[in-house]
């Protein structure tokens, strides 16, 4: 029996990186998983590859910075599969890898707007199911929310707003139901090469290099803990913000 079975779980963020990686674990674990996703044809196939392990999965489109959609992707999850478990909000976009005196006012605007207000969106129109169900909702910070780098104040800004409003909603989900946040370190996703102006293989050497692993994270190891955090194994767990950096966060203060 796996660790999610009879679980329904929505994932954002779903069709590259850590939301494709989390979405096949889940289902590998038993859950029926919505695939939620502004890349329709990712989407699709990562549906399509959970399909092929003999899971159970649907694809949701959607701009996840609009209430229209959050709510409808709540929607399309409870009338497919009769109810909602787990919502893991794992929709991210880096900043421009720029000074704030570089970036244009819109650049705010974005930021914020992917890697927070989706996530309030998000728990804002799955709290009562979750609520019904026990679920748990979790989160995506980042080390950059502990102690971001120059040219990623405003990411690591939106990201620190990530792991607080998982306190708040511990609270205000309890208690009945959870949530926690994962503040991943550098991972080998698509997405990393955007952090920096210029991305090769001696940069990714570099970064992996300045964790005390010497590797960069793996969005396998991100999709572990999300669903540990999923599972009831994590039942007596709420309120927290965890580290999977291999790390990065405490080489930092090495020598």
């Amino acid at each position: 029996m796996g660790r999610l079975e009879n679980k329904v779980a929505l994932i954002t963020g779903a069709a590259s990186g850590m939301g494709r990686a989390s979405s096949l674990l889940y289902a590998k674990e038993g859950a029926k998983v919505v695939v939620v996703d502004f890349n329709e044809e990712n989407g699709k196939k990562v549906v399509e590859e959970i399909k092929a392990q003999g899971g159970q999965a649907a694809f949701f489109f959607a701009d996840v910075t609009k209430p229209e959609y959050c709510k409808g992707a709540v929607e399309f999850a409870v009338e497919t599969f009769g109810k909602l478990d787990v919502v893991f909000c794992c929709a991210g976009v880096a900043q421009k890898a720029k000074m704030i005196w570089e970036l244009d006012d819109s650049e705010f605007d974005r930021v914020l707007a992917v890697n927070t207000k989706s996530s309030w969106l998000m728990a804002k129109y799955s709290a009562l199911e979750l609520k019904k169900n026990h679920g748990s909702m979790i989160f995506i910070g980042s080390t950059a929310a502990i102690r971001p780098r120059a040219t990623q104040g405003l990411y690591g800004a939106c990201k620190a707003a990530n792991n607080n409003l998982a306190i708040g909603l511990a609270a205000e989900l309890a208690p009945e139901a959870r949530c926690n946040c994962i503040n991943p370190g550098p991972t080998a996703t698509p997405m990393l090469p955007t952090f920096v102006q210029e991305y090769n293989d001696k940069v990714a050497e570099e970064i992996a290099g300045g964790t005390l692993l010497k590797r960069l994270v793996d969005p396998m190891d991100i999709a572990n803990a999300a669903l540990f955090f999923a599972s009831d194994e994590s039942r007596s767990i709420t309120g927290v913000s965890i580290l999977v950096d291999a790390g990065a966060d405490k080489a930092r203060g090495k020598n």
